[in-house]
């Protein structure tokens, strides 16, 4: 009886037909993974008759991926890419062990794009809007308006306004620990708070360590300039391979030299194809995954991707989901390396 409602449910859904009450119903039932099979099912089936683009338009595909990516213990993860063919609205789905493990594309999050036209569009990861606070929460790449990134480790969460951010300044507060990869810009300053303690740059690359579990806030420099202070002083400007450790209670604080590669070793567990070319993925992956692999189209080379692999997912899982998004294949060789082929992209 269950199955027979949650289906008339998700039909009534595709159609419009749902009331308020109704669509909620249906979002606290797929948010608890009973009927992951038939969702699987049901979309795959909707993708090979090209029907995606007739029943579901991108506002109800937003709607159920912003929903599955707000649950705080989801597995979730939001991959974009660019294959080679007109524009359509897209909807891929992956369910996987007893999570959903998600591969989804709605609108302009997914779609090809001609040679010409190298850029990607601009994901939103799954974020929490109260007014005009943007929260996002747990592990995951983090795309911010002025093009800088932040890699949240788990547990972890990055809030910023968007009404003020890259006005004068940029600012942000974290909790937890995440990487900084801060565009440049001389005019608008990048600020981290956490706790009463801020971390000021133009441009540069650093990791924050602020978790909770930790009596210490450790700001480490990997590239470029910071500097860390609070409201009324600085305590000091480090370069790459410093760090500055400060008392959370007491705010003493001490400047040393560090192995910055260290203190990011967390980031190894991750793999981040953020909009490149399928040479610089294959490159990432055999150097995370120790394997050989080789294109047989070269072809292959020209399709760009951007994808978030953040729990230590293994190699053919990796491979499948690239390959089904570029339209490609794979199959390992007598001497165990990889070979990938299919038609690539202009």
């Amino acid at each position: 009886m269950q199955q027979k409602n949650f289906e008339e449910l998700f039909e009534g859904y595709l159609q419009n037909n749902l009331s308020d009450a109704e669509q909620l119903q249906m979002m606290e039932i797929i948010q608890r993974g009973t009927h992951d099979d038939f969702l699987k099912e049901k979309i795959h089936d909707m993708l090979k008759r090209d029907y995606v683009t007739e029943v579901m338009d991108k506002m109800q595909g937003d709607d159920i991926l912003n929903y599955i990516l707000s649950k705080p213990e989801s597995e979730s993860k939001v991959v974009k890419l660019n294959p080679g063919r007109r524009r359509r609205t897209i909807l891929r789905s992956l369910f996987a062990a007893a999570s959903i493990v998600l591969l989804i594309a709605v609108g302009n999050s997914f779609f090809f794009k001609q040679k010409t036209s190298i850029s990607a569009p601009e994901i939103k990861p799954a974020a929490i809007v109260e007014n005009t606070l943007i929260d996002f929460r747990g592990k995951q790449l983090v795309h911010l308006p002025d093009g800088s990134t932040v890699l949240l480790n788990d547990n972890s969460s990055l809030k910023y306004d968007q009404n003020s951010f890259n006005s004068k300044t940029r600012e942000v507060t974290l909790t937890g620990e995440a990487f900084f990869d801060i565009k440049h810009n001389k005019e608008k300053p990048f600020i981290v708070h956490t706790g009463k303690i801020q971390t000021k740059v133009l441009g540069t690359a650093f990791n924050i360590n602020a978790k909770n579990s930790s009596d210490n806030i450790e700001v480490t420099v990997t590239r470029g300039k910071v500097q860390v202070g609070d409201t009324k002083k600085i305590y000091g400007v480090i370069t790459p391979n410093q760090q500055i450790k400060v008392n959370k209670r007491t705010f003493n604080f001490e400047q040393n030299n560090i192995n910055a590669a260290a203190v990011t070793e967390w980031k190894s567990n991750y793999l981040i194809l953020d909009d490149i070319n399928m040479t610089e993925a294959i490159s990432l992956i055999s150097q995370k995954y120790k394997v050989s692999i080789l294109i047989q189209n070269e072809k292959i080379k020209n399709c760009r991707i951007t994808a978030s692999f953040l729990n230590e997912e293994n190699l053919d899982h990796v491979l499948k989901v690239i390959c089904s998004v570029i339209e490609t294949e794979y199959h390992y060789n007598k001497n165990g390396s990889i070979i990938m082929d299919g038609k690539g992209c202009e």
